[in-house]
């Protein structure tokens, strides 16, 4: 008997010690469940940062370019000068998902469209290339880079071989859409 009384109180105290286990567990995971409910879904993609990748002169001139984010981060302020035929200047560009829900790249729209025919020959002999990165998803706290290089060309129209200042300004924004 003492045997067996001794095997029940043993029973019931492992028994009470994981009833008093699982509710310890309940607490802790109700605490973490009511944590992501009251969490607010955040819906935010825009440009962070800029960084001058490589700046080639053409000539004796250096070429400028100054690349600023507005408040928002929605919009890139874009201005170049180049000078002188071969100048070239390269930047990349960082776009992150500040948000809490993945989110997706729509696609990136500049204005000038630099991608249009007439904008393109307005610009002649400038030639400004973004790259492309629409439908690029990007989870919460990942980032992705555009690419933007200005790139002054030969001027076939040019027969006296003497360079001209060029000034190109635009806007760069982002079209997202949230994936949930």
């Amino acid at each position: 008997m003492n045997k067996k009384g001794s095997i029940k109180n043993v029973i019931i105290v492992i028994l009470c010690i994981t009833i008093i286990a699982m509710g310890i567990g309940f607490m802790v995971l109700s605490m973490r469940l009511e944590k992501y409910r009251s969490e607010e879904e955040i819906f935010d993609v825009r440009f962070t940062s800029t960084k001058l990748m490589s700046s080639i002169k053409g000539g004796e001139k250096d070429p400028k370019s100054k690349l600023n984010i507005d408040k928002d981060g929605k919009i890139l302020k874009m201005d170049f000068r180049l000078f002188h035929e071969h100048d070239q200047i390269d930047y990349e560009v960082i776009v992150k998902n500040r948000g809490t829900v993945p989110a997706s790249i729509v696609s990136l729209f500049s204005s000038p469209d630099f991608r249009s025919k007439e904008t393109i020959q307005n610009l002649s002999p400038i030639t400004i290339s973004i790259s492309d990165i629409s439908g690029k998803l990007l989870e919460p706290g990942e980032e992705t880079t555009v690419k933007i290089s200005a790139i002054y060309n030969k001027d076939a129209t040019n027969t006296k071989n003497k360079d001209v200042e060029k000034k190109v300004t635009g806007k760069l924004g982002i079209i997202s859409e949230s994936k949930n």
